[in-house]
């Protein structure tokens, strides 16, 4: 089976993943929107106000876990990760919002409101654990 594939299926289905940060042994889970470049292997995107306690997070541990969150309420398929790390992206909100727009539904009206307080952020994932069903899960791994 071609987990990669499966893995890029399973984003298409949804537009949230469940991100979480350690600092000083303590976790902290978020739900966060997110939108990917299919020509760009292994990177997520997401965009958070700058003044966001998880942006103060990232500067003191980088290393991040998440998981898709399906969007019809199962719990198959999805994808996780514990070897992903995050950083400010080298693009802006305006440089890359048609991805959240056709990614997020409503999201230009969240860049009209709120876009000038926004940064993007990128995940890079080491390697990824995808489910596709209940008896079919591979690991995929990305060169970072």
């Amino acid at each position: 089976m071609d987990y990669k594939n499966e893995f890029y299926h399973t984003l298409d289905k949804t537009n949230e993943i469940a991100l979480a940060t350690a600092v000083a042994g303590l976790p902290n889970v978020r739900i966060v929107n997110f939108c990917y470049d299919a020509n760009k292997s292994g990177i997520l995107y997401f965009a958070t106000d700058r003044e966001n306690q998880k942006v103060a997070e990232f500067s003191q541990n980088n290393n991040v876990a998440f998981t898709t969150v399906p969007s019809d309420g199962s719990s198959v398929p999805h994808a996780r990760s514990n070897h992903a790390v995050v950083h400010k992206s080298r693009y802006t909100i305006e440089e890359i919002k048609d991805l959240f727009i056709q990614k997020i539904p409503g999201y230009d009206e969240t860049l009209a409101a709120i876009g000038d307080t926004l940064d993007v952020f990128e995940i890079h994932i080491k390697d990824v654990f995808v489910i596709v069903d209940y008896e079919t899960a591979g690991l995929v791994s990305f060169e970072v």
